[in-house]
């Protein structure tokens, strides 16, 4: 299936990028969660695009971008993103947004390049010292779901064989028929590779965002959510859970203009992707836009 966006060649790879919406006082990029495609952000793009222009991309191996094979390291992440969205010619002002580790990419990137970042969102984003409660508690659990999810990416690309999982996707996607196709699209057994990789990486990504600069007084939001349906079983993971609400006031301290706000009913993944929160972050959005006054291009 043809990428929805554009392909610019960063670091000798094809990466992804889809901008859509108008010209606005800053652009809002979304950095997503460990193994997700963009096309999982579509609702949230298309509702945040009424009214100001607005980014998604894949990452190395995800979607539409060709694979790396190395871990994921944020440093090089926050680089390829820079060149990425040069190439796409956005500058800035810069709003992100990122979801799960997505949060700890995007303090990376501040870190780096500050001066082209205008206000930061975090939607229920990992914290750097999550990964050391977990552990490696789950290493062996993980090896297994992505055998298991392996052999049913493969039987739906050789069979049609739909995973039962779909259901739950083509539910929340059910106005939206173009992502549902771009969604299968991408479900591919090789992404999983890519997954593990990311995986991988996350206690570098964790140690480089911990030892990143704070957001100094630039407008921030964390939104986060309590329930965490899905996941659960190992102590690491239930510590985390408890941390969870503590952990997110951290992110919101970051900043002298940091907030946080926990979201009622909402779940991990579907706080980006079901139509009350997305439009939730939408006002929430406006909100740290107008906290900026006046911005210069």
């Amino acid at each position: 299936m043809p990428a929805p966006g554009e392909l610019h060649s960063i670091d000798g790879l094809q990466l992804h990028i889809n901008c859509v919406g108008p010209a606005s006082s800053v652009t809002i990029v979304i950095e997503a969660g460990a193994g997700t495609v963009s096309p999982v952000y579509a609702r949230l793009q298309r509702e945040l695009a009424r009214k100001y222009r607005v980014c998604v991309y894949d990452r190395p191996g995800l979607g539409w971008s060709e694979p790396d094979t190395e871990p994921l390291d944020g440093e090089r992440n926050a680089r390829r993103l820079h060149a990425l969205l040069a190439a796409a010619d956005v500058h800035g002002p810069l709003l992100l947004i990122g979801h799960s580790i997505g949060g700890l990419l995007n303090r990376i990137y501040v870190g780096l390049y500050p001066d082209q970042v205008a206000a930061v969102m975090m939607l229920d984003a990992s914290h750097p010292q999550q990964f050391g409660v977990i552990g490696d508690s789950m290493d062996a659990q993980l090896a297994a779901v992505v055998e298991v999810e392996r052999a049913k990416r493969l039987k739906y690309r050789t069979e049609g064989t739909r995973p039962a999982e779909f259901a739950a996707i083509e539910a929340i996607f059910a106005d939206m028929p173009e992502v549902l196709e771009q969604m299968a699209a991408t479900y591919t057994p090789d992404a999983l590779d890519t997954m593990a990789l990311e995986m991988q990486g996350t206690h570098c990504v964790a140690d480089q965002a911990g030892a990143s600069p704070d957001l100094g007084d630039r407008p921030m939001l964390a939104l986060w959510a309590a329930q965490k349906a899905g996941v659960g079983g190992s102590p690491g993971i239930e510590a985390v859970h408890a941390l969870w609400p503590d952990y997110q006031r951290q992110h919101a301290a970051l900043s002298k203009r940091g907030r946080e706000r926990m979201v009622p009913g909402a779940e991990h993944m579907t706080l980006a992707m079901l139509p009350p929160f997305v439009a939730l972050i939408a006002d929430e959005v406006d909100t740290l836009v107008a906290q900026l006054g006046p911005v210069d291009h």
